[in-house]
Order: structure tokens, then sequence, then C-alpha cells
């Protein structure tokens, strides 16, 4: 069964959050965005399985298994081959959204898994029956609904599920904060272990169990993602962009960007400027 339920929105586009679609849709289809999606969106398996593609990773979305997506991101899902996979979905925007998204840790894709759904249901339930009213505020109830689902998401996938897993995402998270700090210099596997005093075998372990990659395809995806802002933000030459970021090759720069991103640094920010321009012609609104 799919349902798709879009919220008629009024003056609700002035609060700093609120719904703009919610639903199920059974059986999940092939979805392939490109530039992404207009709305900020969270998406999980209400049964079955199915495969999320992002960044070009492949991601296995199965039972208590879900995924955060910021608007405008590049993705594809489909359902698992021999597998109908039913997904429970909510949209949403607000004047404060960038902000919100950011603390909660969602300004980037997140893939999340826990033991139990039951909670996030709950609010979803409450979101898709307040889009059916025919109350005149329920767009006011459903922007605490999303609300508090977020905060809920958030507060699910914080907690530690065991003492032994909890001191391994502390060493986890303090090699990756010596990444994200250190992405624009020479960085070796000697070096990041040194940060937690472990073998480079050790890290190159728990990277794999933890985040499903070497710790040099974080180091990479860091680096692209800031060589990004740098493109839209600033008018820095490509080699220069290249040189911030941790490349001395710019070739190689170039060739690594268009493997992450199926498009060249240049054509990257050809691209995106020409859509910024479009939505400040257009009022900042999305079509």
């Amino acid at each position: 069964m799919r349902e798709f339920c879009f919220a008629l929105l009024g003056d609700e586009v002035k609060l700093p959050i609120y719904v703009t679609g919610v639903g199920s849709t059974d059986p999940e289809c092939h979805c392939m965005r490109p530039s992404g999606h207009v709305y900020h969106q969270v998406i999980y398996t209400a049964c079955g399985e199915g495969i999320l593609y992002l960044d070009g990773e492949k991601h296995k979305i199965g039972k208590g298994t879900g995924f955060v997506l910021p608007a405008f991101y590049p993705h594809e899902y489909t359902a698992k081959d021999g597998f109908n996979w039913e997904t429970h979905w909510v949209t949403f925007s607000g004047t404060a959204i960038n902000m919100i998204m950011d603390s909660f840790g969602f300004s980037k894709p997140v893939i999340f898994k826990v033991s139990d759904i039951s909670p996030l249901e709950k609010i979803w339930e409450r979101m898709i029956k307040t889009v059916r009213s025919s109350n005149i505020y329920s767009g006011y109830t459903n922007s605490s609904n999303v609300y508090s689902f977020l905060v809920e998401l958030n507060r699910m996938i914080s907690c530690p599920i065991s003492p032994r897993e909890s001191h391994r995402m502390e060493q986890l998270k303090t090699i990756i904060d010596y990444i994200d700090k250190n992405y624009s210099r020479d960085i070796s596997l000697t070096d990041l272990a040194k940060t937690v005093d472990l073998s480079p075998q050790y890290i190159c372990r728990i990277f794999k169990e933890c985040m499903n990659m070497r710790p040099f395809e974080h180091l990479t995806k860091k680096r692209i993602y800031e060589a990004k802002n740098l493109l839209l933000d600033t008018e820095l030459s490509i080699s220069d962009v290249s040189r911030a970021v941790g490349y001395n090759d710019c070739s190689y720069f170039c060739a690594v960007f268009k493997k992450q991103e199926n498009v060249s640094p240049a054509e990257y920010r050809m691209i995106y400027a020409e859509h910024r321009n479009k939505v400040r012609r257009s009022g900042g609104k999305h079509a």
C-alpha cells in the first residue's frame, strides 16, 4: 500500500520547521535523485530490506535501519533483489531548518540503526494522522511533531550500545576529529594510530566495523566535502582549492573529485552557481 500525504501549506512556511509530506511506500520503488530531494527527509524500513547508494557507497537498509538526507543531496535507493521493501518517510523544511539540522548532527547524510523503531513509529503515526485531518492548525501541530521526531531520532542514535562499543566509538571519534582538523596536510596511518595509541591494523579494523570504510576513504570524503564548500563559497582557483584541502597535485585532485561527484570541480562550481542564481531570482523558492 502506498500513502502519500502532502501538507497544504499556508502561514506554516514561516515556522522554524514544518512538515511538507509524510507517508508510506509499499513496495518501495527504485528512486534515483542525482540532484537530491527539494526537502530534507527521513526514511526508515517498516519491513523488508532495501539498498541505499550514497557517495559511491552501497548500504543495506533493513529492520531498524533508516537514513536522514539533507535537501539537494544526491542519492539513490531501491528494494533489495528478492525483497519487498516497505518504507515510512517524512519530508520537512523551515525558516530555521539548517540550524536545526546542524544542531542534531544531520547537516550531512546519516544512516542509523536502532534496536526498537517504535518510538519513531508512534510520532510518524501522529504526523500522518494530523496531515489527514481537516484541522486548520494541523500544520502547527505537525511542526511540533516533526521536531519531536528529530529529537527522538537524535536521542536513539546517540545512545551507546554497550561499554565496549562506547569505548570503540570514543576511539573512532578521536581519530575522526584528528582527520577533520588536519585534512589539509599529509596524514599517514601511523599519524592516526598515534592519536589513540593503537596499531594501524586495529585502526583499519574499527573503521571497517563501525563505518564500513577505510580511514583514508573518510579522509577523501572530508577533503572533497571541504573542496565543494570552497568551490561554491570562494573564488579560489581549482589549483588553490586542491592545495587547501591537502592535494598538492591538482590533476590527481580533479580525478578524485570526479570519481566522488561524477563531475569535475569546474563543472560542479558552474552547475551549483547556476542553481543558486535561479533560486535567488525566484525569491528563494525551490521548484
